[in-house]
């Protein structure tokens, strides 16, 4: 498989600037003038200004991109970090959008009317040049679900991967659990344990039904057609996720999966180039609500302004599209286009009403009521990022990593999760369970107690339940990593994933800033520690919606019907980059160990036949009924070889109400975001 750091340089794509991540068009350079009107061909923030001016367009200021610097030490070529580096950000380069006002004293986004709150507009948005965006407005007092049609609701069953995992451990420990043996002596009673023989067959099932689910495989027997059947925890399978509209129905199917913390969708990539004209088209979802996932199906639409109006030079402006040669993707607004109840054990397909594909640039699925981590997001395939090979889809980081198709051969799904790093809990979980799944006596039958030891199976079942409980809860570091001194944040990208630490937040409870003495007010600081498990390289990017250049606060009420609409709801708000004007930030990758950090299971093996080279006796632990654990173990985790980088955000604006910061992938999105409130 031809991996992406063989492809080309990594870090020249993602250090490439907003121009790039944009869609090429010289308008989204970085400038120092940036509000200067006319603009000038590279200046982007002013062009709002001079839409603004020349159409009444109705949209919100623009302001610069970050100002940025770092300590970067790279190798002769200037491309390859070859320190860990720490990059000092200030948002929008110190300029808001919402300046000193009396009526609204800056630090307080949580009064009644606060400064960065916008008036809210019962229309479409509009582009540039003051034209309509059809299937921009979500609410209206009339029809509080503007975007869509009524569900059709149907029953499903419920169970999720953490019930079936849970109860294939459970049957584990029941199978492994010690004899325990009371016998009288001299009036008194002695009671001692021995470890339970396990039957091999019954073992390897249990061991092959949870390494099924994990790699998203086909389930057979009680597992047999599960809602879940083919979202694999292990995030592997991005090369299979592309999916595009029809165009005779304009309509793409998206099914997901919604229980604990988990959002996962078969599709994280849409090709919409048949429905890229003036009409509507539609993502039809079928949303299916497993145990512990009651929520508000709120997506979250990102459009960009009109890539067709947006040469302007016959009113004296700039040609943002090079005379045609280019697209350029310039920031509008992000909107949730709904805010509907879901429950437990039913699935929800629905029609969601789209604008142009040209203006679509993804959708976020937000579960508000778990947030971080439930969130998962689908991307237009089409809107390509620019690199040094020339214009890439949005899916190419994912391809080259782990392949076109991971499923084509044991070899190639081996070598794809191979890619993710040996510390994230699925994978813990993956390969202890494929150990129990392969353990054997290599003794023939009779000549030794039949069955395996209890006692080195009881011990690996505890490493695996601790990665399950890892896996579990995305909102601290999971096992074997710690935040760094002095950080009030740490993001570790791992699983192609994300896990987060905020400074003294209980990894229990939402994940709050408020209260914390951290960005309550302008001019605030926020230091983040970031960290790389995975074998390739991630690109932070960090997004503000609507704290900088404002946010509608007005949607339907949901509280009757169980929902939380008014409560966590965007309305519509102008979003902005701050990881931009330089490109994202590239996370070196993890650096694999020389060799596989042994598991309890392995220890016992190699304890046993390594060193005794198979002249077993039968007061040997594994085999022993009098035996015991095996010897001191190594710790599963070790965080040696982790990619680090480091960076200090000062914000010149308040926070938004809604949404602090939002963090995530550049390359590998799906479900590596990480934001906090």
């Amino acid at each position: 498989m031809k991996m992406f750091l063989k492809s080309f340089r990594w870090a020249a794509v993602v250090a490439l600037p907003v121009a790039a991540t944009l869609g090429g068009a010289p308008a989204s350079a970085q400038d120092d003038s940036l509000l200067t009107v006319p603009p000038a061909a590279g200046n982007l923030s002013g062009i709002n200004q001079f839409c603004i001016d020349m159409f009444s367009s109705g949209q919100q200021p623009r302001v610069p991109f970050e100002s940025r610097r770092d300590n970067a030490v790279r190798d002769e070529n200037g491309v390859e970090l070859v320190a860990p580096t720490i990059t000092e950000l200030t948002t929008a380069s110190g300029v808001a959008v919402f300046p000193e006002n009396p009526d609204y004293p800056n630090g307080d986004s949580y009064s009644t009317n606060p400064s960065n709150l916008i008036p809210t507009v019962y229309e479409n948005i509009k582009s540039c040049r003051g034209n309509e965006i059809i299937n921009t407005l979500p609410s209206t007092p009339d029809n509080p679900y503007n975007l869509h049609d009524d569900p059709v609701v149907t029953e499903i069953d419920k169970t999720s991967p953490t019930d079936d995992l849970d109860f294939i451990m459970d049957r584990i420990h029941v199978l492994s659990k010690p004899r325990k043996v009371c016998r009288n002596f001299r009036g008194r009673q002695h009671c001692y344990r021995y470890p339970r023989r396990v039957s091999q067959g019954d073992l390897r099932r249990l061991a092959r039904h949870a390494v099924n689910i994990i790699e998203g495989n086909e389930l057979q027997g009680r597992y047999a057609d599960r809602a879940y059947e083919g979202f694999p925890l292990l995030h592997y399978l991005g090369g299979l996720k592309e999916k595009a509209v029809d165009p005779v129905t304009r309509s793409v199917t998206v099914n997901q999966i919604w229980y604990d913390t988990h959002i996962e969708s078969d599709t994280a990539y849409i090709d919409p180039i048949a429905v890229d004209d003036d009409d509507e088209w539609y993502i039809k979802y079928n949303v299916k609500i497993l145990n512990r996932g009651h929520e508000d199906f709120a997506p979250y639409m990102m459009v960009y302004d009109d890539p067709l109006e947006l040469d302007l030079s016959d009113v004296g402006g700039p040609d943002l599209t090079q005379a045609g040669l280019a697209v350029p993707r310039i920031p509008n607004v992000g909107l949730d286009q709904t805010f509907f109840p879901m429950e437990e054990g039913l699935m929800y397909t629905l029609n969601m009403k789209m604008p142009p594909a040209r203006f679509w640039n993804l959708t976020y699925h937000w579960g508000w009521r778990i947030h971080p981590p439930r969130v998962q997001v689908v991307e237009n395939v089409r809107a390509v990022l620019a690199t040094p090979n020339g214009p890439m889809p949005r899916n190419f980081a994912e391809i080259a990593v782990f392949g076109e198709n991971p499923r084509e051969s044991e070899a190639s799904k081996l070598a794809a999760i191979e890619m993710i790093g040996d510390t994230a809990p699925a994978k813990r979980m993956w390969r202890m369970f494929r150990e129990l799944g392969n353990m054997t006596t290599n003794r023939r039958p009779g000549r030794y107690f039949r069955g395996l030891n209890g006692s080195a199976v009881q011990a690996q079942l505890a490493q695996i339940r601790e990665a399950f409980y890892d896996w579990s809860n995305r909102t601290q570091l999971p096992t074997g990593y710690e935040m760094g001194e002095g950080y009030d944040m740490t993001v570790l990208f791992l699983n192609n994933t994300i896990y987060g630490q905020l400074r003294d937040h209980d990894g229990i409870a939402q994940v709050s800033m408020s209260g914390r003495d951290v960005w309550d007010k302008r001019g605030d600081e926020v230091k983040i520690q970031l960290l790389n498990g995975d074998y390739f390289r991630h690109a932070y990017v960090l997004v503000d919606f609507g704290g900088l250049r404002g946010w509608e606060n007005t949607f339907h009420n949901t509280l009757p019907v169980g929902g939380a609409g008014p409560l966590f709801t965007f309305g519509r708000n102008a979003f902005w980059i701050h990881v931009a004007g330089r490109g994202a930030i590239p996370i070196p990758n993890a650096v694999r160990p020389e060799q596989v950090t042994p598991t309890p299971l392995t220890s016992a093996m190699d304890q046993l036949v390594g060193f005794k080279k198979g002249n077993h006796h039968w007061t040997d632990a594994l085999y022993s009924a009098m035996g015991g654990t095996p010897d001191t173990m190594s710790d599963y985790v070790n965080t040696d070889g982790v990619g680090e980088h480091s960076l200090n955000v000062i914000f010149s604006y308040e926070p938004s109400r809604r949404l602090r910061m939002y963090q995530f992938d550049a390359l590998h999105h799906d479900t590596a975001v990480w934001s906090v409130h």
